[in-house]
């Protein structure tokens, strides 16, 4: 716990973070205790929101001590682009909103609503580390060629977990399959929509969440130059 504690104060942004995952976890127990254990798969999603943010903080971690091989850097990148629709995949799980009870659906809707706050925030912030490390090895341009690519990927990531049902590990446990199943829905005119809204909602929130930081790093380096 001493270990922890120090590593949130040194990170405060995944402080924040882990601040706002808890409120929507605190929520998600009240509601088991006081009603049902129907919405439990929020804390699996939500868990799966952190690994691409967790994953991709170890590798600018080892990226500032020393560049990676360049074949090494690239795995990671796709790694980390493998797991990354997890985190905005979260706001899809509003359709469990249809049928619950008229005395449960805005406890329902403020918890659903704060874990996909908590998954979109941890995809940002995962972003913008990826952003840093693309930057870091080769230029500003690349990084948003690299950002754009992968938003729209996850567009369509979004939309074969939601409407295929496939996993990011279904990449290695059924390949064919997954396979088959991109091509298919490559097809279909209700993914291209899907991917091209969603795609577009994930940029223009990451430039705004860019930014942002930005504007917040050049008003402290301004105080304290």
């Amino acid at each position: 716990m001493e270990k922890l504690a120090r590593y949130l104060q040194s990170n405060q942004k995944v402080a924040l973070l882990a601040f706002v995952s808890f409120a929507a976890m605190t929520l998600l127990l009240i509601r088991m205790l006081i009603h049902d254990w129907d919405f439990i798969f929020l804390a699996w999603n939500l868990f799966l929101a952190w690994v691409p943010l967790i994953f991709i903080k170890a590798v600018w971690e080892m990226e500032r001590r020393q560049n990676a091989p360049f074949w090494l850097l690239i795995i990671c990148l796709f790694v980390w682009l493998l797991f990354f629709p997890n985190a905005p995949y979260i706001i899809t799980d509003l359709k469990h909103l249809r049928g619950i009870a008229d005395n449960m659906i805005w406890y329902d809707s403020l918890m659903i609503f704060t874990f996909s706050v908590a998954g979109f925030l941890t995809g940002l912030y995962s972003i913008r580390i990826v952003h840093r490390i693309v930057t870091k090895r080769w230029n500003e341009q690349l990084a948003w060629a690299w950002i754009l690519f992968a938003m729209i990927l996850s567009g369509f990531g979004v939309y074969l977990g939601r409407y295929g049902r496939w996993n990011s590990w279904d990449i290695l446990t059924q390949p064919g399959s997954l396979l088959r199943g991109i091509l298919e829905s490559a097809q279909n005119p209700l993914a291209i929509k899907h991917t091209l809204s969603f795609s577009f909602v994930l940029m223009l929130l990451y430039f705004a969440f860019h930014i942002f930081a930005e504007l917040k790093q050049n008003e402290r380096t301004r105080r304290y130059p």
